[in-house]
């Protein structure tokens, strides 16, 4: 026996309690901080986009709409969105406002050229998809992550990448009521903290629709983006294709954009 046995047992007793159940090293993620951390990774102080959307039905016809989409992020890092239709010209100007809420609950505001008014999207009807894309108004909003329960569930390859999979559920019975999913997971690359596929499913349960993202692109420090964004309605058959045809990042925005008097104005 070594020197000092009993007492080095005694001390080396507890480790090996702690050893042979398992207990997780201190280094290692919880859902909830791989999801803030991919949140302080890729938020931009401002951003702005044109984007050609490719809206595919069920029997695979086709038709296209042309968009822009400004964000800003304030100092309290709280992001506000404005998405405007550029063409055609049946939904041209019609637009989407929304301010990030520092509860978790953001307001959102749509504006048609025909009523030349900006409706206010209540809470319930955030589900309803958006301007016939496959797109609900809440999948616009950013990630809400006080209003989510965030799970890991393990890790998996996404084309060759290892990412970490992550359960998110409603945190409260208020979003659970609002929101159209029942959960979703969102696989996030390991070496980029991306979220490069997400699974969303309906209220029973069972999986409604998958959005991909494709073609990563660096465009600034430890920001990344996708030029190119699926969502595929696995129940409907339908697909909407986001492809990016310009963005710049940081070019100073006003935050007098995001407001519901210019939402208003620009289809004036």
């Amino acid at each position: 026996m070594m020197a000092g046995g009993p007492v080095v047992a005694r001390l080396l007793g507890p480790l090996m309690v702690l050893l042979a159940i398992g207990v997780a090293p201190a280094s290692a993620q919880t859902g909830l901080e791989i999801m803030q951390k991919q949140r302080d990774l890729h938020r931009a102080r401002d951003e702005q986009e044109v984007q050609r959307m490719q809206l595919v039905s069920k029997g695979g016809a086709s038709k296209e709409r042309r968009v822009a989409r400004y964000t800003i992020t304030s100092r309290e890092d709280l992001s506000k969105i404005l998405i405007r239709f550029l063409a055609p010209r049946d939904v041209e100007n019609t637009g989407l406002l929304t301010w990030e809420g520092a509860g978790g609950d953001d307001d959102q505001w749509l504006y048609l050229p025909a009523t030349k008014k900006a409706k206010r999207i209540a809470s319930s009807g955030k589900k309803n998809r958006f301007m016939g894309t496959d797109f609900a108004f809440e999948d616009l909003r950013p990630e809400a992550l006080r209003l989510h329960k965030y799970a890991l569930l393990g890790t998996e390859p996404v084309e060759g990448q290892e990412c970490w999979v992550i359960e998110a559920v409603p945190a409260t019975d208020k979003q659970a009521s609002d929101s159209g999913y029942s959960r979703r997971k969102l696989w996030i690359r390991k070496d980029t903290h991306y979220s490069v596929k997400r699974e969303y499913y309906d209220k029973k349960g069972k999986l409604e629709k998958v959005e991909t993202a494709r073609k990563l692109v660096n465009v600034a420090g430890t920001i990344w983006r996708a030029n190119e964004v699926e969502m595929h309605d696995v129940q409907g058959g339908t697909r909407t294709i986001v492809t990016i045809e310009q963005r710049a990042i940081d070019r100073g925005l006003a935050d007098t954009l995001f407001t519901e008097t210019e939402l208003t104005r620009g289809g004036s």
